[in-house]
């Protein structure tokens, strides 16, 4: 587990400074889209892993964890990728996005420094089906939901116009 948590750290360090960088800089739009894609790959590869730990028949954290956050991450994904090709304008992540993200990179971080230190922590403990990961993700889930509401409510002019086919300038907002 502690190559695991070095490779998460160390992938999570570079996202920092790439973005800190990329701020700095001049942020174009093919990175404004890539940076969230490369995140989602992370924390659902990360996910998925806590889900389907091999210890345990359910896991480290329920794969409906998995889905509700995944799916999330799909939608909005989808949906801005919809706005670009129709509207050719890109929705950032929002304060919430950026909350929901951090949150996950530390519960994460955390649940693997966990698994990588259990044997001088408390094996037992840690790896219980409803144990300290589970209730840390409980944080990043409904972050990850206020989140997707967050993109739903503050899109609802977009997504109406796409639900009942009418014309939307995003510009003007009518």
């Amino acid at each position: 587990m502690i190559p695991a948590l070095a490779i998460f750290l160390l992938a999570a360090v570079t996202d920092n400074l790439d973005g800190r960088i990329a701020r700095r800089q001049g942020e174009t739009n093919f990175g404004k889209f890539m940076d969230p894609l490369a995140d989602k790959l992370l924390i659902g590869t990360a996910l998925i892993c806590l889900a389907l730990f091999k210890h345990l028949e359910g896991g480290l954290i329920p794969m409906w964890m998995v889905i509700v956050i995944m799916g999330r991450e799909v939608l909005v994904t989808v949906l801005r990728i919809i706005f670009v090709a129709k509207y050719g304008q890109f929705v950032s992540a929002s304060q919430w996005g950026k909350y929901k993200m951090t949150s996950q990179l530390i519960v994460i971080g955390i649940g693997l420094g966990l698994l990588a230190f259990q044997g001088v922590l408390n094996p037992a403990f840690i790896l219980q089906t409803h144990g300290p990961i589970y209730f840390m993700m409980l944080l990043p889930l409904l972050l990850t939901v206020a989140s997707g509401l967050e993109f739903l409510i503050s899109n609802r002019k977009f997504l109406s116009a796409l639900i009942h086919l009418t014309n939307y300038d995003p510009r003007t907002g009518a």
